[in-house]
């Protein structure tokens, strides 16, 4: 067998006397060279405890331990005849001499070797000193700590009437989010989700001085001074003179003397970088570059170049002509620097220089009450026993040093750890960057330890779980920590794909990705692959698939596979995707064909038909009013009772509990006899459990329930099965937290889960996202609905950037505030977006990599296309989808005919109905209404009262919530006509569920309803925007009786110096008893609107009046808050 190509880079990095740090492409067998150097490091030691390897998943980390373990075992064998498994026989084989002469018995105990997940070396750390670890015993690490940041958050928040700073901060926090209370909670308890990025430049004491304004305030402008002096760098001499006698012309002629080429044109020197300078550099942006950020191609009289036709006078045409002339001839040199074009880019998007007053104040609001959450957080974790992955990490790096140096742990760590490899160092975070500096805290340069670093930069696609691929390059230049000497070595032999595929990736990406690497943005130069089966008879190939719609696609790729099954039956198909919704159309093909797959964290938990009827068990165990959840019980399997049966049971009940109604013998003799005998089966057992309510656990009181129910006699195959324990074991350590179970809480974590791969199906088609298939490889990979646009990430309080600072090894904070509600975005916040922006863009084109590079034999793209509108032309796709990164590389081998029938915009629209639940068969009672409401949401305790759980119209809940949106529309503006917006309308039902069949009778109540309003003098009053303080859906948050409230008031004003809070009910009445049904739902509403007025009262000290307004038929009920609930 031939030797690759880079052979000697392989045997160079052998040298277990150096340190290196390899990049190491896809497919080129970096796992195999880890287990070769950690084979030749046993060889050398005097213990295997001396050699670390750390890994980022337990998958890979039991990977390698096996390797190396099988390895080892090779050498009780005879000598294998390839080259690498000869190599490797050889080291195992010297392995084996050192292990009986240390007397290790490798063999007989394995877990001598130290391979193990950086979260597991961190809990092993933490064990080793818990009280400097900030631990006591043991705790338990959450997968999923989010309930445990929103108590903490809510704890925090409860902060809010101290008379102190940490009172004050809360204040100012609720104000910049408009009062919102649970956007509060949510941005807090996302903050301490995260809190290892920003802590360590925020005192645990909140100490705001250490992150002064001037401080951060420096951050900014050394910020613009490096954008400044690298856009004079790409600015030539002969440029800057050529645009300087341009603006000065422009700034002179330009009509509108209040522009900024007017103001500043005259002031342009392009060789000033100052920051003084930076409105100048702006302007410029403008002049020469378009809102995309092209470079512009005509020369406008807003642009301070006049017609020549504008003017009589000779020689002002002339002047005119030859500027113009001027202008767009150096336009047409400009369009190939791009350096420049990127470099202007950035200075359109450079921060001011300093904060406004107002953003400092929720800047160090915020230093202040950041810590104090996380105080709070660590209350939450004693009180439970319980910690996250986070808290592990920082506490390890407590446990290894402190502020006098290097701790016990650290200098026994130290002593021990003579060795260390590192796999997948492309996904480092900077806190897993900082635990690593620490463990290497103690090494000198030449005392005979290594350190081996690999990974592939071209593959770092987890900047989700905080991945900064800007690290692997900074370890390659600088080393890491105390390891200077470090060599950057590369390897690029392929054994993985085909040539044509090897070769098409080369072509592709070396195109698609930068052509220079850059640290601060994440950007990664493509290194090229050679291939190594050159002689395979079987080249491989790309292949592309242009669709007009996206049945279309489903349907092709659906024959594609079939196809491949077909020729190649043994070989391995693997459908990649970057997002779930572009496998939607292809399942439902594959599915219809019956065509069997095994799909990988693709279906959510809380879709599975079998959790759905676990999870309406629990609620309806939880909450005996919960009525939904009881009809779910009874259609499940295990009783399944008609709708007429149903109907007849619950008939004229809307008020009593299901269970009531269960209980009740004369209606359950009204039934069938089929479903009298389920309900004979399924009540004694829900007797049973309720009488152990209070002995036994939930999780094994539902468990026992479902039992004896025979839920899992009604599961329809194995998948089913694993689907139910998944969620048992999620209700378990539900439980073991020590909090109580909400349904809200276990909806929250049902919903984050996936279901099991179905083991019935064909494990040779394989379904998954690209980040799943890292790793992995199969014969033919397809990669789906690559148009698809990603989903945007959730706001942050704070969004913050660090960039490397002067100083070698060190970094330093900028940071924006989350915007206040209705304001603009910041400079600051728009520059970090466009950071933001780049180190997404360069993600994608990795992620594109990594899905390509999972291909042995043949690459298949699909993706939709639209035909421009004029044209009729393939028009390019969005730059911001995987096939748009492609499109210049493949532009000129598509072709495709628009036949015009359906645009995926439409068809995309139409899904989102087919996919809603099906009410039709519903059958409500005549006399049921719909109580629109805003309820209070009471975030520590459960309502007193449960107002909804009826069995209610769906089409009428739709139709109350678009009258809601509409008198909001038309209070605020009152030339707003809903008549003309009949369409609108149809389009806001369709999208609340309402079914087509129902829609022309939907529209009709709605602009019944509407009318009525209009006419109505007491609506007319509610609506008028005129009154004195006038505020539609007005969010208040606070204290009411201890309890952490929000509300939102649908209607708000001062009226004759009385405060008035309205809430509008869109239920109709339709019999002569109307005073009594108002009368009887002022009592159903009272004491939630006076929790309204009590929030109210605290920021008004004007009597306030209460009231409820039906605009279906002018019911009004009124009266004043007289100040106690």
């Amino acid at each position: 067998m031939s030797k690759p190509h880079d052979q000697a880079q392989r045997q160079k990095v052998l040298d277990v006397s150096q340190s290196f740090i390899v990049q190491a492409p896809a497919g080129s067998g970096k796992t195999s060279l880890l287990t070769q150097r950690f084979l030749k490091l046993l060889t050398i030691v005097n213990n295997p405890e001396e050699i670390q390897a750390i890994t980022f998943t337990k998958k890979a980390a039991a990977e390698m331990h096996q390797r190396i373990i099988e390895s080892i075992k090779l050498a009780t064998e005879p000598r294998p005849s390839g080259d690498f498994e000869g190599q490797t026989w050889e080291m195992a084989t010297q392995v084996l001499q050192r292990d009986a002469d240390c007397k290790w018995h490798l063999l007989q105990n394995p877990n001598r070797l130290r391979v193990q997940t950086i979260d597991s070396l961190c809990a092993h750390l933490t064990k080793q000193m818990p009280v400097t670890a900030r631990f006591g015993s043991p705790p338990i690490i959450q997968q999923d700590a989010s309930a445990l940041y929103l108590e903490a958050a809510r704890n925090c928040l409860q902060e809010i009437d101290e008379n102190d700073a940490i009172g004050e901060a809360i204040r100012v926090l609720l104000t910049h989010v408009d009062n919102q209370l649970p956007r509060a909670e949510s941005l807090l308890s996302t903050m301490l989700a995260s809190r290892d990025q920003w802590l360590r430049h925020v005192l645990s004491g909140g100490d705001v001085a250490a992150t002064s304004r001037n401080n951060l305030e420096a951050v900014l402008l050394r910020t613009v001074e490096s954008v400044l002096s690298d856009v004079t760098e790409q600015l030539s001499q002969e440029h800057g003179k050529r645009l300087k006698a341009l603006l000065d012309f422009a700034s002179s002629c330009i009509s509108d003397k209040e522009s900024d080429i007017a103001r500043l044109g005259g002031e342009f020197d392009g060789a000033d970088n100052a920051t003084s300078s930076l409105p100048v550099w702006r302007m410029l942006c403008g002049f020469l570059l378009t809102d995309n950020g092209d470079w512009r191609k005509q020369a406008s009289a807003a642009l301070g170049f006049p017609a020549p036709s504008n003017t009589k006078n000779k020689d002002e045409k002339a002047l005119f002509g030859e500027q113009k002339a001027h202008y767009k001839a150096l336009l047409m040199e400009l369009q190939e620097c791009h350096a420049l074009n990127n470099a202007l880019g950035w200075v359109r998007c450079l921060p001011d220089t300093g904060y406004s007053d107002q953003q400092w104040q929720f800047i160090e609001a915020l230093m202040r009450l950041l810590p104090r959450a996380v105080a709070h957080l660590r209350l939450v974790f004693q009180q439970t026993g319980s910690v996250d992955f986070c808290e592990v990490s920082l506490s390890a790096s407590h446990a290894l040093s402190d502020a006098s140096g290097m701790t016990d742990v650290g200098l026994k760590l130290d002593y021990q750890l003579q060795h260390m490899l590192l796999d997948e160092f492309q996904d480092t975070s900077e806190t897993q960057f900082m635990l690593l500096k620490d463990l290497l805290a103690g090494w000198q340069p030449d005392d005979g330890r290594t350190l081996f670093l690999v990974g592939d930069p071209m593959q770092s696609i987890y900047r989700f779980r905080q991945a900064e691929v800007g690290l692997f390059l900074k370890a390659q230049k600088e080393g890491l920590g105390e390891v200077r000497a470090i060599m950057p070595v590369n390897i690029e032999v392929n054994f993985r794909s085909q040539p044509a595929i090897v070769d098409w990736v080369n072509d592709a990406f070396s195109r698609v990705m930068p052509s220079d690497d850059n640290l601060f943005s994440g950007a990664i130069s493509y290194k090229r692959s050679v291939p190594f089966n050159v002689a395979g008879i079987d080249k491989g190939g790309v292949h592309y698939y242009p669709h007009e719609t996206r049945q279309a696609e489903g349907d092709a790729l659906l024959a594609l596979i079939q196809q491949l099954q077909q020729e190649t039956p043994n070989d391995s198909i693997g459908v990649l995707v970057r997002g779930r919704k572009s496998l939607t159309e292809l399942v439902q093909a594959l599915n219809k064909a019956e065509v069997t797959y095994q799909a990988t964290d693709i279906d959510l938990l809380n879709t599975r038909q079998s959790v759905i009827d676990l999870m309406s068990l629990t609620q309806a165990y939880l909450y005996p009013a919960d009525r939904v959840a009881w009809l779910a019980v009874l259609r499940a399997p295990w009783c399944a009772l008609s709708l007429s049966d149903m109907y007849v049971l619950l008939d004229g009940c809307e008020d009593a509990n299901v269970w009531d109604c269960l209980c009740d013998e004369k209606r359950v003799s009204a039934l069938s006899v089929k479903s009298q005998e389920a309900i004979a089966h399924l009540q004694p057992h829900f007797d049973a459990a309720f009488a152990y309510k209070e002995r036994l656990g939930l999780a094994e009181t539902i468990k026992g329930l479902w039992n004896t129910l025979l839920g899992p006699e009604s599961l329809q195959s194995t998948a089913d099965l694993a689907d139910s324990a998944r969620f048992f074991d999620c209700l378990y350590k539900l439980e073991s937290e020590g909090q109580g179970v909400e349904a809200k809480v276990l909806q929250e974590r049902v919903e984050k889960l996936y279901a099991a791969a179905d083991v019935g199906g064909s494990n040779l088609l394989q379904i998954m996202t690209i980040h799943k298939a890292k790793g992995l490889e199969f014969d033919h990979v397809i990669l789906p609905g690559l148009d698809r646009k990603a989903g945007n990430d959730d706001k942050r309080l704070l969004a913050w950037l660090e960039r490397p600072a002067d100083e070698p090894g060190q970094s330093e904070l900028m940071i924006a505030p989350i915007k206040e509600t209705g304001a603009d975005d910041d400079t600051v916040a728009k520059y970090l977006g466009k950071v933001e922006q780049e180190k997404s863009l360069h993600e994608n084109q990795r992620l594109l990599y990594v899905a390509a590079t999972r291909a042995k034999k043949h690459l298949h793209l699909s993706f939709c296309l639209k035909p421009n509108a004029k044209t009729g032309e393939i028009k390019a796709p969005a730059s911001n989808t995987l096939v748009g990164l492609l499109w210049p590389v493949i532009k000129d081998d598509i072709t495709i005919e628009f036949s015009g029938d359906k645009l995926i915009g439409k068809e995309e629209v139409t899904n989102r109905f087919i996919n809603r639940l099906n009410v039709e068969n519903i059958q409500i009672s005549d006399n049921s209404h719909l109580d629109y409401q805003q309820t209070v949401d009471s975030m520590s305790e459960p309502q007193t009262e449960l107002i909804e759980f009826k069995w209610a119209s769906h089409l009428a809940t739709a139709v109350g919530t678009v009258c809601h949106q509409w008198m909001q529309k038309m209070g605020e503006n009152s030339e707003y006509a809903f008549d003309e917006q009949a369409q609108t309308i149809r389009c806001q039902l369709l999208e609340a569920g309402v079914l087509p069949k129902n829609i022309d009778e939907a529209v009709a109540r709605v602009k019944q309803t509407l009318t009525f309003c209009l006419q109505d003098k007491r609506g007319q009053w509610v609506l008028n925007n005129l009154h004195e303080e006038s505020q539609f859906e007005l969010a208040l948050s606070g204290m009411v009786n201890n309890v952490a409230v929000d509300c939102r008031l649908d209607r708000t004003f001062v009226d004759e110096g009385k405060r008035w809070i309205i809430d509008y009910k869109s239920s109709r009445h339709e019999d002569d008893n109307k005073e009594q049904f108002l009368d009887n739902e002022k009592a159903r509403y009272k004491e939630q609107l006076e929790r309204y007025a009590h929030l109210m009262s605290a920021l008004d000290a004007r009597p306030i009046m209460l009231g409820l307004y039906y605009p279906a038929f002018g019911g009004w009920r009124s009266w004043e808050f007289k100040g106690a609930i």
